[in-house]
């Protein structure tokens, strides 16, 4: 019986110093003067110290407030009322000086304090990745009679297993609040597989295969059939000789942050499309209106304006326009609109197709997706680089000007670079389909020759 007792506190010590290993905040744990006993990995990369260097020192004198005399006389009223307490304490860090917001809470035996526990979070941090876990050290495993206390006051759901039997060893109210189930030392992970996760199996019993499961966010379904976000770290627990104990496994909710993310996705939409509202004239974009603006912003990349009112007209059709629809919705003559298709025949834009029945001129983009103005400045941006770059070659130019041609020559590389990837695969899938019109289209009208007049919205 004592050998099993010996065994029982060995593995819930080593627990419990896992626990403090695993919490994502710096964490300073004291005795009942002040005297720091258990610090965890996470405050030891703040500060720089080692474990030996802060073992035994005051908690608070490793702070730096702005009255240490203030802070000392806070100190002791707290041990006085034995109530936790926030605090704000400059440290000299490894990083550099830096302010820390503590939350100190009481850890309590029989009714009596015996220590703190003092979890912090440095200035710009919500949370930390939670840090692979550290071999225990002995010498600095808290006393058993603490773990009920530091569980209540862990920010984290957290769940132990015995590696021998299966069955929960300790378990605190958030665990059990998250997964939404009464939970109690002795219970098997039976009761656990109740609950439907998106993972193949429970990262407990991973853990308890000796697997590390870090930062692995799982949606539950909760047995009253609510669902709940988990960020979930499992590992198993060893003892001194380095064979497992336990595994143990802590929760955290992370659904507001996704709510959050979702939240922001839909405000950015909005605003954009406000955005959008506002940059053609505070009006909605209706499809009259998606004419006219094509129209402008096609004149402003230089082409005439009656040819983005076409594309516009075109892709707000889902079958090929004849020459005189395209002349009544666009309000202008049918030699207007065939000087302008014309021309984008030419280029192979645009498809001319013979009615079998009427014998009209139907009018269809080649590629909804193809835009003329990109292909033209990739061309324009690899003569800029070719340019720029043969500047450099053929002289010896002064330091400063050398670098400000090539960020120059670097730009339009990149630009052109991206503008190839975006047209390469459109151009491909164009003149396939190109092809196969031609082929299935023996009447198709060939893309003419002869050269188009200057302005098309006012044939002469």
């Amino acid at each position: 019986m004592t050998h099993n007792s010996s065994q029982s506190a060995e593995s819930d010590r080593t627990t419990i110093s896992a626990l403090i290993e695993a919490l994502p905040q710096p964490v300073v744990v004291t005795d009942k003067h002040g005297g720091i006993r258990h610090v965890n990995e996470r405050w030891l990369t703040l500060t720089g110290l080692n474990r030996a260097a802060a073992a035994g020192q005051h908690w608070l004198d490793l702070q730096a407030p702005e009255d240490h005399a203030a802070a000392a006389r806070a100190w002791a009223q707290a041990r006085l009322d034995a109530q936790p307490f926030d605090a704000s304490y400059a440290m000299h860090a490894a990083s550099g000086r830096v302010t820390v917001q503590w939350n100190c809470a009481p850890l309590r035996a029989d009714g009596a304090v015996t220590g703190w526990m003092c979890t912090g979070v440095p200035p710009g941090e919500a949370r930390f990745e939670i840090e692979s876990q550290e071999e225990t050290l002995e010498h600095l495993a808290l006393e058993v009679n603490w773990l009920g206390d530091i569980l209540a006051h862990l920010p984290l759901g957290v769940l132990t297993v015995d590696a021998q039997t299966h069955r929960i060893r300790l378990v605190n109210t958030q665990a059990q609040r998250l997964l939404g189930m009464t939970l109690a030392p002795g219970m098997t992970l039976a009761r656990l597989e109740e609950l439907q996760l998106t993972a193949d199996r429970l990262p407990l019993r991973r853990a308890l295969d000796g697997v590390l499961v870090s930062g692995e966010e799982l949606e539950v379904r909760r047995p009253d059939g609510s669902c709940i976000l988990l960020r979930v770290s499992a590992a198993p627990v060893p003892d001194s000789s380095g064979e497992p104990v336990a595994a143990v496994m802590t929760l955290e909710d992370v659904t507001t942050r996704r709510e959050g993310s979702e939240r922001e996705r839909l405000n950015a939409e909005v605003q954009r499309a406000q955005e959008a509202v506002l940059l053609h004239g505070g009006e909605p974009v209706t499809p009259e209106r998606f004419l006219t603006l094509m129209g402008e912003l096609h004149e402003q990349l230089g082409f005439p304006s009656l040819e983005g009112r076409l594309i516009a007209l075109l892709l707000l059709r889902a079958e090929p326009v004849s020459l005189g629809e395209a002349a009544i919705a666009l309000e202008v003559s049918k030699v207007a609109v065939s000087k302008v298709s014309a021309v984008m025949q030419g280029r192979g834009d645009l498809q001319v197709i013979k009615s079998f029945s009427s014998r009209e001129h139907l009018l269809a983009l080649t590629d909804h997706n193809y835009v003329r103005d990109l292909s033209v400045r990739r061309v324009g941006s690899w003569a800029i680089s070719i340019l720029c770059e043969s500047l450099l070659r053929t002289n010896n130019l002064d330091p400063a000007i050398t670098q400000q041609i090539r960020t120059h020559l670097e730009t339009h590389t990149r630009v052109a670079v991206a503008l190839e990837r975006v047209l390469s695969p459109i151009e491909r899938r164009q003149a396939q389909a190109l092809a196969t019109h031609l082929r299935e289209n023996w009447d198709a009208v060939p893309a003419p020759h002869e050269k188009p007049d200057t302005d098309p919205e006012n044939p002469d």
